[in-house]
């Protein structure tokens, strides 16, 4: 007999998110460990190089930990390395324990097909002497960075739009750390040190290779934990946008197996359209509605 699926109001939905998002409750002291914490409930950090206030990950720090102090950050990240610069949905912090998740990208980078992977593939073959004279530079002088390595133009220019154009080493870089190749090894203020892979990540950092399926079930897990409630498309925006090859059916099988929980999210005229997921670890926070 199929079991009713479970209504909450839309106050219930929120609450869900704030606390998901570490937004609610007493507010910790910082230290290196609780901001590791943190991460570890929202899985990571956007980084943005805009600063009207502050850069964007230490905002989103100071907004969840008393007393943030930037270098126990900075700690986690260059003496730690308990987290690493990686694209996840956006250029962000991610956590070394993830590490799986993010190398699945690593090795399948520029390798869907598109116009643009096989316009960046042809200007990889072109420029061949660039990336082999970069990496070599990393390897007996790194960690450097990218204006460091500037040494001569490449065969063939970056061509774009944006800020990159004509900027062959950055866009260099840029390609390598999306392939797993090179890492950001430190900062100097905005500045980033780049340096290879395997000086940087640490040897702890788990390395087996995830199969698509795992894979899924991995970043469904942390993702609809971070967002409290959520759809299949929210599911598939959030953490590693996009890298949900087995979405369907792992959610079919989470569901039965009571790992998530299927619910109906109700506002003044009816149900929100969709089909809405819980985590079961989020349940206990249901018992609360009105």
């Amino acid at each position: 007999m199929k079991t009713a699926v479970r209504q909450i109001d839309l106050a219930t939905a929120r609450r869900l998110a704030v606390d998901a998002q570490r937004l609610s409750g007493p507010v910790p002291k910082s230290s290196p460990s609780r901001v590791l914490d943190v991460i570890r409930s929202i899985r990571c950090v956007q980084l943005d190089p805009i600063s009207v206030v502050a850069r964007s990950p230490l905002l989103v720090l100071r907004s969840r930990l008393g007393g943030f102090e930037p270098r126990h950050l900075d700690r986690l990240l260059w003496r730690d390395r308990s987290l690493y610069e990686y694209w996840a949905h956006a250029a962000s912090i991610v956590l070394t324990e993830d590490h799986q998740i993010h190398a699945w990208y690593m090795r399948r980078y520029l390798d869907e097909g598109s116009t643009w992977d096989s316009r960046v593939l042809e200007w990889l073959a072109a420029n061949a002497k660039l990336r082999r004279s970069i990496l070599v530079r990393l390897r007996r002088e790194g960690p450097l960075p990218s204006r460091a390595l500037d040494g001569g133009a490449a065969p063939r220019s970056w061509r774009s739009s944006g800020w990159s154009n004509e900027r062959s080493v950055d866009r260099m870089l840029s390609l390598l750390w999306g392939m797993g190749i090179v890492m950001v090894a430190g900062r100097r203020g905005p500045e980033k040190l780049w340096d290879l892979t395997e000086r940087v990540l640490p040897p702890d950092a788990p390395r087996g290779r995830l199969s698509d399926l795992e894979l899924t079930r991995r970043a469904v897990e942390r993702s609809l934990r971070a967002l409290g409630v959520a759809t299949p498309l929210q599911i598939r925006h959030h953490f590693t946008a996009g890298r949900y090859p087995e979405l369907a059916r792992v959610l079919d099988a989470f569901e039965r197996s009571g790992r998530i929980e299927r619910v109906s999210v109700l506002d003044g005229s009816g149900p929100l359209q969709g089909t809405w997921y819980v985590h079961a670890e989020r349940l206990p926070l249901l018992v609360f509605d009105r």
